[in-house]
């Protein structure tokens, strides 16, 4: 299954300038159209406790961006991507090549995550852990966002979000019949479980952050 629960689209016209460094002045923009997702994990940004800050990431590190003196602005929006904080810092550091057009090397290299292309090299597995089905998927999961060294954590939050998504379905439907209706109470009943659920992974991620 796929790795997000959809595809992140960049607006073509951000609601601030590109010009200057300022690029956080995108995150609104960013948070909205990465759909409140770590573009590169899925990890949804609604869990504050949870100790998985999200950051903005340029796709062609800000770093490479200076030191090469690109044409790509720090603020350019079609080069920035919300991210977590452990993508964000895991990825840095692993630019393939010395060009900023030139994203793979030897099947080394990273897949734009606005890009479709992306979740064809990975998947999610049934248990929500992140795996691959390419070279290149091999090497983002393995060396660039080391989601084989993340498989916990990456599990227990795809779970956690899996859970919320399913009770604000049900809320919604819930908000379409009258309080008194059979329906409503019927609707009502099946949301018991997934509060207990939500508690208890809950109280498994705190259980993990906090060692």
């Amino acid at each position: 299954m796929s790795i997000r629960e959809a595809i992140p689209i960049r607006r073509n016209k951000p609601t601030k300038s590109e010009e200057g460094n300022n690029y956080t002045k995108h995150k609104p923009d960013l948070q909205k159209d990465f759909n409140f997702s770590c573009g590169y994990c899925g990890a949804f940004d609604g869990f504050g406790y949870t100790k998985t800050y999200f950051e903005i990431d340029h796709f062609v590190p800000k770093d490479f961006l200076l030191k090469s003196k690109s044409k790509i602005g720090l603020s350019k929006y079609s080069n920035l991507v919300y991210s977590c904080r452990f993508c964000n810092n895991n990825k840095t550091k692993h630019w393939p090549s010395q060009r900023d057009d030139v994203y793979v090397i030897n099947e080394e290299g990273f897949v734009e995550p606005c890009d479709i292309k992306y979740e064809s090299n990975l998947y999610r597995t049934e248990e929500g852990s992140i795996m691959w089905s390419t070279p290149i998927g091999k090497w983002m999961a393995t060396v660039a966002f080391k989601f084989d060294e993340r498989t916990e954590e990456i599990k227990l939050l795809w779970k956690y979000n899996k859970t919320r998504i399913a009770i604000e379905k049900i809320i919604d439907e819930l908000n379409r019949y009258p309080d008194n209706s059979n329906e409503y109470k019927k609707i009502k009943s099946e949301l018991l479980p997934l509060f207990e659920k939500h508690y208890f992974l809950q109280k498994e991620l705190a259980t993990f952050y906090n060692g």
